[in-house]
């Protein structure tokens, strides 16, 4: 599977501090086998389709075929609140 990081995701994680940032991000390299993760829920009737909970923060994304396509990482206060 290949991982897909889209502008908003990259926009995000340039406004979390460092050391939330560094732990994110090598979260987000575990997506590739997000099925496995404890920590990804499905989500229903919310675009897009999954969330993985980092701590205080969500990873917010879809998968389509082999491709995970990071949409937001959001603070777990706003997190459902802004998408899109």
């Amino acid at each position: 599977m290949k991982i897909k990081i889209r502008e908003s995701a990259i926009k995000d994680l340039k406004r979390i501090p460092n050391p939330h940032k560094t732990k994110i991000h090598n979260k987000i390299k575990l997506l590739t086998c997000y099925s496995n993760l404890s920590n990804v829920k499905k989500l229903t009737n919310f675009v897009p389709s999954y969330r993985y909970r980092v701590g205080n923060y969500r990873v917010l994304f879809d998968v389509t075929g082999d491709v995970v396509a990071v949409a937001r990482v959001l603070h777990r206060s706003t997190s459902y609140k802004q998408c899109y």
